[in-house]
């Protein structure tokens, strides 16, 4: 057909349709041989023509001739007026797949300003090279877009705070991360961990036990011994001693470690529970590696002096005298003093 006597411009819109049958055949190769033939004529009208080079930077693309579909887009935006977001981030995933993101960031960030709506992998791709580059400011500025349309993703709250934290924002990562737990985003285990520790870091004690409690009860957390001694710290930063104390029960029954006894008698203490102090005491001394039973028999024996058993409380405090330090021969000593005057009183 194209040996008839035809015009330049009656060839170019042959060869133009015959690129769309060939498309339509998935024969790459011969579509993107006649779209040339067709652009060489350069005889159509401006928006035909455009519309053919860009095709042809699509079909480049679509091989992974990454160089000659970014030349066919380059002569796109020479003469498009308003080129469309599909345009600039096909030129920007080009220069990525070259292994320039750098080139590829402002194509991306133009398509994503000129998409007429969010378009997720288009801004994924821009937050992937602005966090690898570590430009955290203009990351977080992304990420709240994706966190904004795509709330349920923790992903992105993740990111956020990750990237406050870069910037030693701690206040703002916490505030990212509590936002996304609210959104019923956040259920990794590492990342309710890292939840309650950074809200104990910043002196929120009592919401850092409620994450580890909650979550723990609800299966998403393990109840190790790592998390159990988080959990544990955080009940007793926000003196919520009653909790602290069951958390000892739980971990004393997975441990022989007589200091977690220490610990609930010290516990016991800001609740004057002298009885439960001298159990807890009891209980501590039976670990034959505590280091400082000095502290816990004096401990033990103050406990029976409060009970009125001051012959089990002389006895407490001679123990401590034996195995203990210079100062708890001392403390104790000046204990029986003390217990011997109440006891003769």
């Amino acid at each position: 057909m194209l040996e008839w006597n035809l015009s330049k411009y009656e060839k170019a819109v042959v060869y133009q349709f015959m690129g769309f049958v060939y498309v339509q055949q998935n024969d790459v190769d011969s579509a993107i041989e006649v779209f040339k033939k067709t652009v060489d004529f350069n005889i159509l009208s401006n928006s035909q023509h455009q519309g053919t080079v860009f095709n042809l930077a699509s079909l480049y693309g679509s091989q992974e001739k990454w160089d000659l579909a970014i030349d066919s887009l380059m002569e796109f935006f020479k003469f498009e007026q308003d080129p469309a977001a599909e345009s600039y981030i096909m030129a920007g995933i080009a220069y990525f797949q070259k292994g320039q993101p750098l080139k590829a960031l402002p194509y991306i960030h133009i398509a994503n300003q000129k998409a007429k709506k969010p378009k997720e992998t288009w801004l994924q791709l821009e937050l992937a090279i602005l966090f690898i580059n570590k430009r955290y400011d203009e990351t977080v500025g992304i990420v709240k877009q994706l966190a904004t349309y795509w709330p349920d993703k923790g992903q992105y709250w993740e990111t956020m705070a990750g990237a406050y934290m870069e910037m030693q924002k701690d206040t703002d990562a916490l505030a990212a991360l509590n936002l996304g737990y609210k959104n019923n985003a956040i259920d990794k285990e590492e990342t309710l961990e890292n939840l309650a520790r950074l809200s104990l870091f910043l002196e929120i004690p009592y919401q850092a036990a409620e994450i580890m409690q909650n979550n723990m009860d609800a299966g998403l957390v393990e109840k190790n011994e790592e998390n159990l001694r988080l959990l544990l710290g955080a009940w007793t930063s926000a003196r919520e001693f009653d909790q602290a104390i069951q958390i000892i029960d739980t971990l004393a029954l997975m441990l022989n470690d007589g200091t977690l006894y220490i610990q609930k008698a010290m516990l016991l203490n800001e609740k004057g529970d002298w009885s439960g102090i001298k159990n807890a005491a009891a209980m501590a001394l039976q670990d034959q590696e505590l280091e400082n039973p000095g502290d816990v028999y004096i401990l033990r024996g103050m406990a029976q002096s409060e009970l009125g058993e001051y012959e089990e409380a002389i006895d407490s405090f001679a123990q401590a005298i034996e195995v203990g330090t210079d100062g708890n021969k001392k403390n104790a000593e000046a204990w029986i003093e003390y217990v011997s005057d109440r006891r003769g009183s």
